[in-house]
């Protein structure tokens, strides 16, 4: 009997019509998730820090060098070796949660061998010039900021400075260098409700070239002197190209990431080159030609073809899991909605007149106990 009262046009009425808002709110919500996951992918916004250098003022060389290149002779070890931290804040527009983990970051500056470069190599081996870690992790939450703090301790050798200003790279008008970057980035992304995250481990090798600047002395705090005084330093010409490193070894050159040869002029007789050499004046995106200041290149980074199309087949293959759930929501809500409704509206209909049929046979019926009453007379 309890199963026959459960199968009623009435009891399935209210099923009906009960469940079907309830589709009708997921159908919403789904609808809502499609929109907010459109466009599928956003890329961080960041702030363009200062563009500055490596000053040779930091330079500790012995004589004669130091004297060669107007500093005073310093002590062991010679070379460069400083500490600087590098704050870069972010922000994220995209809907997933994303973090750099402190633990297991690490990026290295890697100076080539010029002697192998010359001969036509990739500059194998390479040596170490400085190292970077983390100060702790780096988050940028959902529609909101985030800071990556970045410990960089440089140890450039006085050889390597020296290799970097030889004379031919002096007549080339700039040089080469490359970096190795082992992180790990957490993703987390809600889709109705349920949050996942997701742990991806990369290692990328880049390339970029850099050369000689002026930058603003600094006094002991840090700040330009006033009134402005400039020093020579290394700068970074050009942004980085990154993927595995025979695709950044096949991939880079100086047109490519945006330096151009302006111009050719006779080099300085103390360079010690053959007489007749042309040394080149370039123009490159790091610098500005008239005043050898520093300048903000973008992008910073650029990936080879291969990496870039890894990171769009990551992307879509992630995209097209986001969208299945949402589709499949959506069709299955849509249909669950108009089943519902129909059922509901249908034995609604059904159990209204059912009762309304009930109730006019109520209304017809004979009187029978009147009827029996008299029937009884004598």
């Amino acid at each position: 009997m309890g199963c026959c009262k459960c199968c009623t046009p009435k009891v399935q009425a209210i099923v009906g019509l009960s469940i079907a808002p309830l589709n009708f709110a997921i159908l919403i919500w789904a609808i809502a998730e499609k929109v907010r996951w459109t466009p599928f992918y956003v890329p961080m916004e960041c702030d363009s820090p200062t563009p500055d250098g490596v000053r040779l003022s930091l330079l500790s060389m012995p004589s004669p060098f130091a004297e060669s290149m107007g500093l005073t002779p310093g002590s062991p070890p010679h070379g460069i070796y400083t500490n600087m931290t590098v704050t870069t804040a972010c922000f994220n527009p995209g809907q997933a949660q994303t973090t750099i983990l402190a633990a297991g970051f690490e990026a290295v500056e890697l100076a080539p061998n010029l002697t192998d470069l010359e001969n036509g190599g990739f500059g194998l081996p390479y040596t170490e010039s400085a190292r970077a870690h983390l100060a702790g992790d780096a988050v940028y939450p959902i529609g909101g900021r985030g800071e990556m703090v970045t410990v960089v301790q440089t140890a450039m050798t006085m050889e390597n400075i020296l290799a970097s200003m030889t004379p031919d790279v002096t007549a080339r008008g700039y040089s080469v260098g490359y970096s190795r970057v082992t992180q790990t980035v957490q993703t987390c992304a809600a889709i109705f409700g349920l949050v996942s995250c997701t742990d991806v481990p990369s290692e990328q090798f880049c390339g970029s070239y850099a050369g000689n600047c002026m930058v603003p002395v600094l006094d002991s705090s840090g700040d330009p002197v006033v009134p402005e005084q400039l020093e020579p330093a290394l700068c970074a010409y050009t942004g980085k190209l990154c993927g595995e490193e025979a695709e950044v070894h096949a991939q880079l050159s100086p047109e490519a990431m945006g330096i151009q040869v302006v111009n050719q002029m006779a080099c300085d007789a103390a360079l010690g080159l053959p007489n007749g050499t042309l040394c080149n004046v370039i123009e490159a995106p790091g610098v500005d030609p008239a005043t050898m200041r520093p300048r903000v290149v973008e992008p910073a980074i650029t990936l080879t073809t291969e990496a870039l199309a890894r990171m769009n087949e990551g992307l879509a293959v992630a995209e097209s899991a986001i969208n299945m759930m949402i589709w499949i929501t959506l069709v299955l809500q849509a249909l669950l909605f108009v089943v519902n409704l129909a059922s509901g509206l249908f034995n609604l209909r059904k159990h209204l007149r059912a009762k309304a049929a009930a109730q006019a046979e109520a209304r017809g019926a004979p009187p029978t106990l009147a009827t029996n009453a008299l029937d009884s007379k004598p």
